[in-house]
């Protein structure tokens, strides 16, 4: 059975054949058999154009704990990797910011990618500006937000980004909760909404093991939001978000079991944008 972890990144340590090795030799230790890495595209100059001036975060790159690397040379580097016989993917992680569809679109277009992964990671700022969510340095401003309607404006732009057809995959796609803050309604109807979109679009839902390394201690998607996905038809796959080589495959087995409880039998691989399903392992032939 294969076994691909198609989300990582480098960001954590340089853009260099060292980096990429050290992930590629972490994927093999844990049974993962081929790895895309992922980069968030804020971390290349080239790509800051995709998000609004006004998000300070992305367009306030001067601190040393930064990335400002060059997409052509993080292109070079995946393809030399190739070349040498590794199983890695080309890929990115591009955020889906309202209004900025068509840059995204021509950025995406531009390049032989293997997997393109989509995300929301930001919301409007309460006095303008935008707001990283997830951002463990931003995360005090949920202390001033009403969570329902975080909720509900998380998942209306989720959706937005799927019905842009500009992505193979939604990564972790109820990110939302990664601090453990939970809505008072039930949130049934955005998990039927969201996936409903997803399935209109013909994309991936990813199962992202990563929220188990985070406060909120639970599997991106949560289980009523996985069930909403089978139902629905969308096809998934299953990623660490690993942005330390340690995590590479982190939590395989138990995704795999959740996704096979939740009614999956088979899970996608990609290459140059094109998806074949194959099967997924029985809990059992872990």
């Amino acid at each position: 059975m294969r076994r691909p972890d198609y989300h990582t990144h480098l960001e954590n340590y340089a853009l260099d054949r060292d980096s990429l090795l050290r992930m590629a030799e972490a994927a093999v230790a844990a049974g993962v058999d081929e790895i895309a890495v992922t980069e968030h595209a804020h971390n290349f100059l080239q790509c800051r154009d995709t998000y609004p001036p006004d998000n300070d975060w992305v367009h306030g790159r001067d601190r040393p704990d930064r990335r400002n690397w060059d997409l052509e040379a993080y292109l070079r580097l995946l393809e030399a990797a190739r070349a040498e016989g590794l199983r890695v993917l080309v890929a990115v992680e591009w955020d889906y910011c309202p209004g900025y569809e068509a840059r995204l679109e021509r950025w995406i277009r531009s390049y032989p990618w293997d997997l393109v992964l989509g995300g929301v990671h930001w919301l409007p700022g309460r006095t303008g500006g935008w707001w990283g969510f997830d951002i463990p340095e931003q995360r005090t401003e949920w202390e001033h937000r009403d969570v329902d309607r975080v909720y509900g404006d998380y998942f209306r732009l989720l959706c937005e980004a799927a019905s842009t057809g500009l992505f193979d995959v939604l990564a972790h796609p109820d990110v939302v909760k990664v601090f453990g803050h939970l809505p008072r309604q039930d949130p049934a109807e955005w998990y039927e909404q969201a996936a409903e979109a997803m399935a209109r679009a013909g994309i991936c839902a990813e199962i992202n093991t990563a929220g188990w390394r985070k406060p909120v201690g639970e599997l991106y998607p949560a289980p009523a939001f996985l069930q909403a996905l089978y139902r629905q038809g969308v096809p998934i796959v299953i990623s660490s978000d690993a942005h330390w080589a340690e995590h590479v495959g982190f939590g395989f087995p138990e995704a795999e079991r959740a996704a096979y409880s939740a009614g999956y039998r088979t899970r996608c691989v990609f290459q140059a944008r094109r998806r074949l399903e194959i099967p997924l392992s029985r809990p059992d032939e872990g």
